[in-house]
């Protein structure tokens, strides 16, 4: 996602009061651009987890930042970065500090200029102490924006240096100049109620505050210095252990690895061991298995199976070399699948198909099966074709049906009567 994404998003979840999820997203944000809507929704975000410290920062940077771009909604910046400067100094207990940042949002709000010296922090004691009660900030609203009687008080007031108390025309930040009033009153209420030596009272900050680097641009934090090493100036020579020597290690020890592969004509069986004696390796082929004969008594390299689905099996040899053992592919004859088993009992003869066949017949006493006469082709025959059908009888005429007789029409009835 982009910045402006990631802006939107926590700004979305500062409204929603999700403060631990708006801050990771406002930090992608203002990774790319130091936006003061975005640096005062962190702020506030994190005045709500209590690190006053880190929001602070974030206030001071979006006042410059606004001031710096003089856009139209930078006034607006401005009024929102002091009042939340006031917020966290109460918070920290800094309450002249706080009621100060609250009387200079009120006089952006006026529509006053940011860098008038409108000596606000200037009004102290000998001790230092902030002199401003609660009676006179509850009675400084003679300058309210939108309270202008009219347009003759307003022009005769502002020739008088505001002093008729007509009231300033409107501004767009009303809203703004009520929230600082109402909040200065809760401010000046507690400072009201500190004891003279309290540091509550003392006057810290400026109307401009000092402008903060920007995260990347502050300079990183000191690494410790890394611990010395202490070299060992003596060292123990490694000595390596010399490989076995050839027939040293127990067969039960052996680690036999045994490939084998089969094509049409034979199949290839390879044996590996290490820690062999070559010289002592004597593979012999016999009809049920291979074994290799060495100056050891050694067990058979390879037994007959047992059944047809398990594998051959392989004992570990006590040889180093590769032994390969080429068996000659199974005959389809009588005579070689017959032969015994490690039982000792006649095997019977295998047959490719499922089916039961007479045996051939044999030519005699030579034994060769006769050849059969090849059965002549077969001879073509015509494609049949169905019968015709015989023509039907002609049907005979019929009378056309005989309408019934008409019966005649009766007469009519003489008239009588006179005329």
């Amino acid at each position: 996602m982009s910045s402006t994404t990631f802006g939107h998003k926590g700004v979305e979840a500062v409204q929603n009061k999700d403060y631990a999820a708006a801050i990771p997203l406002l930090d992608k944000a203002l990774a790319s651009s130091n936006s003061p809507p975005w640096l005062l929704a962190r702020a506030q975000a994190h005045q709500q987890l209590k690190n006053y410290d880190a929001a602070l920062r974030d206030v001071e940077l979006a006042y410059h930042t606004a001031a710096e771009r003089g856009s139209g909604t930078s006034r607006k910046h401005m009024i929102e970065a002091q009042y939340r400067r006031s917020v966290l100094y109460f918070k920290q207990k800094r309450y002249a500090d706080a009621d100060c940042c609250a009387k200079w949002s009120m006089l952006l709000a006026e529509g006053r200029p940011a860098r008038e010296d409108d000596e606000v922090d200037k009004k102290v004691d000998k001790d230092g102490n902030y002199t401003v009660t609660y009676a006179e900030g509850v009675a400084d609203c003679k300058t309210q924006p939108g309270q202008s009687s009219g347009f003759k008080m307003g022009l005769l007031d502002g020739l008088a240096g505001g002093t008729l108390g007509g009231g300033t025309p409107k501004t767009g930040f009303e809203s703004d100049w009520n929230r600082a009033y109402a909040w200065r009153s809760q401010v000046l209420g507690v400072l009201n109620g500190l004891p003279e030596d309290h540091p509550g009272r003392k006057i810290t900050v400026t109307k401009i505050p000092a402008k903060p680097q920007k995260e990347s641009e502050a300079a990183p934090a000191a690494k410790p210095a890394p611990k010395p090493v202490v070299v060992a100036t003596e060292t123990k020579a490694v000595e390596a252990k010399p490989p076995p020597a050839p027939g040293s290690v127990p067969d039960d020890q052996l680690k036999l690895r045994v490939d084998f592969y089969q094509s049409a004509q034979a199949v290839t069986i390879s044996l590996f061991a290490k820690d062999a004696k070559k010289d002592d390796l004597n593979v012999v082929f016999s009809t049920n298995e291979v074994s290799s004969l060495s100056t050891h008594h050694h067990p058979p390299l390879l037994t007959p199976p047992r059944s047809k689905s398990p594998p051959f099996r392989a004992r570990p040899p006590h040889t180093s070399s590769r032994a390969t053992a080429k068996l000659p592919p199974p005959s389809t004859s009588a005579a070689k699948s017959t032969r015994p088993s490690p039982a000792g009992r006649p095997r019977p003869a295998r047959s490719n198909s499922s089916s039961t066949r007479p045996p051939p017949a044999t030519n005699g006493a030579s034994g060769a099966p006769k050849k059969s006469a090849a059965p002549p082709p077969p001879r073509p025959q015509p494609p049949r074709q169905p019968p015709p059908r015989p023509p039907s009888p002609p049907r005979p005429p019929q009378p056309p049906p005989a309408r019934p007789p008409t019966q005649p029409a009766p007469a009519p009835a003489p008239r009588t009567g006179t005329h």
